[in-house]
């Protein structure tokens, strides 16, 4: 995967190699607490013939993220990433900012899952001028994190990465994402998914965002244990322009969990909500 330089480090990313748009729409995808942008579905940050050929785009994909560029970065101290993991969401919003300044990202289509939808609103909040829209997913203007989930990261890492696995995905997900998301919170450590569910606490805009002038796209699951779906509603009512999708039968991993669907919903808001803005 190509690296970037961002200051005194470098950030890592995959690129699914489309060339620019006559629209100049670019999407950037921002994974959440302790992932990496393996959270992202294969079908989405790849060539669209080879995961297809190889069986990993589903058949109910309808093909429309392949007409966009998509990038997928590893935040600061994820995955394959240099730099320090940060404990504040403004820390990481500024890596997000220094990587689309880097690569010279313009109309961008900032799309976040969890603490990534949080990084997305931070940076729509302080009227960021390389974006042109955000998606939400899995989000709210303030995260609520459990003081017991805090203390257990740090002194019983395996057993409340147990409990945030049982919490993260529905009870319908088959076991291979399930056993997916938690080696990758193994892997990640007990410093940075701590440290990531710290920002998450303190994160709170709550009062902020009525400022947001761009339009966001809202995807949300009702059955969402980690971000209840009632709190991207007070969200969406907050918001000047808002799309809110409620999609069925998933957990808080809405983009893996129902990767088709979603991919469906964020090519429906390209070609509708953005298209000729």
């Amino acid at each position: 995967m190509p690296n970037v330089s961002v200051g005194d480090h470098e950030l890592s990313y995959s690129f699914n190699g489309v060339d620019d748009r006559e629209d100049g729409l670019t999407i950037v995808l921002v994974h959440g607490s302790g992932g990496q942008l393996a959270d992202w579905p294969v079908a989405w940050r790849s060539n669209a013939d080879m995961t297809r050929l190889v069986g990993l785009t589903p058949k109910s994909h309808d093909g429309g993220l392949d007409k966009f560029p998509v990038y997928a970065i590893d935040l600061p101290g994820h995955g394959k990433s240099g730099g320090n993991i940060h404990d504040t969401v403004d820390g990481y919003a500024k890596e997000i900012a220094a990587f689309l300044d880097a690569l010279n990202l313009q109309d961008v289509f900032l799309v976040g899952h969890s603490m990534g939808a949080a990084i997305a609103l931070t940076l729509a909040v302080e009227h960021n001028p390389r974006l042109a829209s955000i998606g939400l997913i899995g989000a709210s203007s303030k995260l609520m994190v459990s003081p017991a989930i805090l203390e257990g990261l740090q002194n019983n890492f395996e057993a409340t990465v147990e409990n945030i696995v049982r919490y993260s995905w529905h009870k319908k997900t088959t076991d291979f994402f399930k056993q997916k998301g938690r080696q990758r919170l193994l892997e990640a450590g007990s410093e940075v998914v701590y440290s990531d569910y710290l920002a998450c606490s303190r994160y709170d805009l709550s009062d902020r965002i009525g400022d947001v002038e761009l339009p966001v796209l809202i995807i949300v699951s009702k059955d969402d244990k980690m971000v209840p779906a009632d709190a991207s509603a007070q969200l969406a009512e907050g918001l000047k322009r808002c799309t809110r999708i409620v999609v069925e039968d998933c957990g808080h991993y809405q983009q893996l969990e129902e990767t088709a669907r979603v991919a469906n919903e964020l090519t429906d808001y390209l070609n509708g909500e953005l298209a000729g803005r």
